[in-house]
C-alpha cells in the first residue's frame, strides 16, 4: 500500500473502518498505508490486528491546498505590516501607500506555492481487532527540531514525536549524529509509568535493507528487520523476552517507527530543503503547523 495509498483496495476497507470510529483521530485527509499483522506463537499464525494511516494533506499537498495556505500565510504577513503601522482602525492615504511599500519589499508577498516546504510525516496507528476501530498512537515529525539539529551537527537528522492514548508523557525519537559513524542511530526516552528507559535503534553497518537493533537500558531488546524484496516498505518487528516486551505501549511505539522508516529518504530530503532555505535567510518559506507548534507547549506557563 506504500506506493499508491490512494487507490489501493484496502483504503475501501479503511473508508468502512471509519464510520464505526469511536475517535476524532480519524480524518477525511487520510489514506491506508498498510496493515499490521501480529504472530500467534501458539498456532504459529499472523492476524491482521491493526492499519497505518498517513495525512496526505500534510504529507503530499495539492497544488489547492498549497495556494491556500500561501494566501493565508500572506493574509496574516498583510495584517502584521498593517499592525507595524497602525494598531487598529482605517489608514489614511499617506499610510496606506507605506503599506503598499512594505508589501512589495516583503518577501513572503512574492512567494509563489512551489517555494513552500510543508510536507511532513503523519502517521497514525489503529487497531482494527474487536467490534470498534479504536486509535492507539500517532508518530508526527518535528520539523522545527530537525532544522535547528541538522543546521548545528551539519547533517540532516530527523526528529518525531509519539503520543499515545492515556499517556501524558510524548515520546520523542530523535537521530543522532555521531561522528565517523554513517548509518543511521536515534534515540528516545520511554516512560511506563515506573521508570523511564533509554531507547536507542542503531542501523546495522551491512543488512539487506535497513534493519535496526533496538536496545533499553544498554540491553538488547530485539530489532527491525526491513524486506528487501518488496514494494515499498515491509519489516518485521523482534521483541526478545524482556520486561518492555510485554508493554503494548511501547510496542505500538516500535511499530509506529517502523513504519516510518519507508519514508526516511523522503524526510531527509524535506529537511535538506528547510535547512537550506533557513540558511539563506528564507526561513518564511518553512511552514509550522499549529499542531506542530502545540507539541512545543510549555505546561508550566502561567495561565
Amino acid at each position: 500500500m506504500w506506493a499508491v495509498p490512494g487507490i489501493h483496495p484496502s483504503n475501501i476497507h479503511f473508508l468502512q473502518l471509519l464510520k464505526s470510529a469511536d475517535s476524532n483521530q480519524f480524518t477525511r485527509n487520510m489514506d491506508c498505508i498498510g496493515t499490521i499483522s501480529e504472530r500467534d506463537p501458539e498456532a504459529g499464525s499472523w492476524d491482521k490486528t491493526h492499519l497505518v494511516g498517513i495525512r496526505t494533506d500534510v504529507w503530499k499537498p495539492d497544488a489547492k491546498e498549497l495556494k491556500r495556505t500561501l494566501k493565508a500565510l500572506q493574509k496574516q504577513r498583510r495584517g502584521d505590516l498593517k499592525q507595524q503601522i497602525k494598531r487598529s482602525g482605517q489608514l489614511s492615504a499617506k499610510q496606506r501607500e507605506r503599506l503598499d511599500a512594505k508589501i512589495e519589499d516583503c518577501d513572503i508577498m512574492h512567494l509563489s506555492a512551489d517555494d513552500l516546504i510543508s510536507r511532513r510525516l503523519v502517521l497514525k496507528l489503529f487497531k482494527t481487532t474487536g467490534s470498534r476501530v479504536r486509535w492507539v498512537g500517532t508518530l508526527e515529525q518535528t520539523t522545527i527540531s530537525e532544522v535547528h539539529n541538522s543546521i548545528g551537527s551539519n547533517r540532516s537528522l530527523i526528529s518525531a514525536a509519539v503520543m499515545l492514548p492515556r499517556k501524558q508523557s510524548v515520546t520523542r525519537i530523535q537521530q543522532n549524529h555521531r561522528t565517523f559513524r554513517v548509518p543511521s542511530v536515534f534515540s528516545g526516552a520511554f516512560y511506563d509509568q515506573e521508570q523511564m528507559w533509554a531507547l536507542i535503534l542503531k542501523r546495522r553497518w551491512v543488512s539487506w535493507g535497513p534493519h535496526f537493533d533496538i536496545y533499553a537500558n544498554g540491553q538488547k531488546l530485539g530489532e527491525i528487520d526491513s524486506h528487501v524484496f518488496c514494494l515499498g516498505s515491509d519489516c518485521t518487528l523482534n521483541l526478545k523476552t524482556h520486561e518492555l516486551s510485554q508493554d503494548v505501549r511501547l510496542v505500538d511505539t516500535l511499530t509506529l517507527f517502523a513504519a516510518s522508516i519507508g519514508y526516511h529518504k523522503a524526510m531527509w530530503r524535506s529537511i535538506r530543503r528547510r535547512v537550506s532555505a533557513t540558511n539563506s535567510g528564507e526561513a518564511y518559506r518553512h511552514l509550522i503547523e499549529d499542531e506542530e507548534l502545540r507539541l512545543r507547549h510549555n505546561g508550566r506557563a502561567a495561565a
